[in-house]
């Protein structure tokens, strides 16, 4: 596959807030990469750099085969953006808009007309076209700013919660106009928190958190490597002092990863490892009821999961967010 975007050992500080510390991942055509963490995780100063809009102090940025500190205007040639805070100008109808889009990446006048039509029916707002922006519902104006960012067959497409604010109807059109567009060769980088997203559309997922980079692989990958089972255990329905030391002591002699501390929950969780069983042959739930009825405590409550990207991210990040 053709490699559309690669960032190698990015870094970039503002005064003494290290914002990237040495990422270094790649997109190639056809996949949708995610890029998951926090507010404050370094997913929007990564955007900014890629798009030309800041420079990194050290590391590479290459969209196809530009630089972007090297030929900004022809990497920028390079790549669409539809931001989290639409620029939309509300007064315009959704035509003039697609039409002062088109004047922005300076198409031929001859292919603008045919072009925008083509986008508008394509992202099912044709019959909308001539109304005034500020009628269109949440759902119109994310698939109209995303019309605009496609205006000259961009080969990646940078998202930046593109489904923030929407009802899940209209998530669920986003995310096939996403996934329509991988299939004809797009390559997608796509910042967001939602954990759901990520898991229906990314190819590979990169984990964030205070700049760093925790984990770049398929999501299933990355739940894979945390373990085959979570298995959490509480003593009761809210936290209580003193809880969280009788649990550890509980899952003492029980192979795996501990799970960062969530303060909502009473549960102690661990990540246990593809294969391993108790001693005694029976399954970790078991053993973990006859251990806690001999140090004579009272289970709450005791459930087993697989883990999911959310619980992988949890645990790529802990050390870097010292959550355990």
């Amino acid at each position: 596959m053709t490699t559309v975007l690669n960032i190698e050992n990015a870094h970039k500080a503002y005064a003494e807030v290290l914002a990237l510390n040495g990422v270094s991942f790649a997109i190639e055509a056809s996949q949708i990469v995610t890029l998951l963490g926090p507010n404050g995780a370094g997913k929007s100063t990564l955007i900014r750099s890629i798009s030309t809009l800041d420079t990194l102090d050290s590391g590479a940025i290459t969209i196809g085969e530009f630089n972007v500190a090297e030929h900004p205007s022809k990497a920028r040639q390079q790549f669409g953006y539809a931001g989290q805070d639409s620029a939309l100008d509300k007064v315009l109808t959704g035509h003039e808009f697609m039409r002062f889009q088109a004047g922005l990446v300076h198409l031929n006048k001859e292919d603008i007309l045919g072009l925008v039509d083509e986008l508008l029916e394509r992202f099912k707002l044709a019959d909308a076209a001539h109304r005034a922006i500020e009628t269109y519902s949440g759902g119109m104006k994310r698939r109209l700013d995303l019309a605009a960012s496609l205006m000259h067959n961009p080969k990646l497409l940078i998202l930046d919660e593109p489904s923030s604010g929407l009802d899940y109807e209209s998530r669920r059109e986003l995310w096939k106009l996403l996934l329509e567009l991988k299939l004809e060769g797009t390559a997608i980088l796509l910042a967001t928190h939602d954990f759901e997203e990520a898991e229906v559309l990314s190819d590979k997922a990169v984990l964030m958190a205070k700049g760093n980079l925790c984990g770049f692989a398929a999501p299933q990958e990355l739940c894979n490597a945390l373990g085959e089972w979570i298995v959490g255990v509480s003593l009761s329905p809210h936290p209580h002092e003193g809880d969280r030391e009788k649990l550890a002591q509980l899952f003492s002699d029980v192979p795996g990863q501990v799970m960062p501390e969530n303060p909502q929950f009473a549960e102690y969780a661990m990540a246990l490892p593809a294969g391993a069983k108790p001693d005694n042959g029976a399954d970790w739930g078991e053993y973990l009821r006859q251990k806690a009825v001999s140090q004579s405590l009272k289970i709450h409550a005791l459930a087993m999961r697989r883990p999911t990207l959310a619980d992988a991210y949890l645990a790529a990040t802990s050390e870097v967010n010292n959550e355990l």
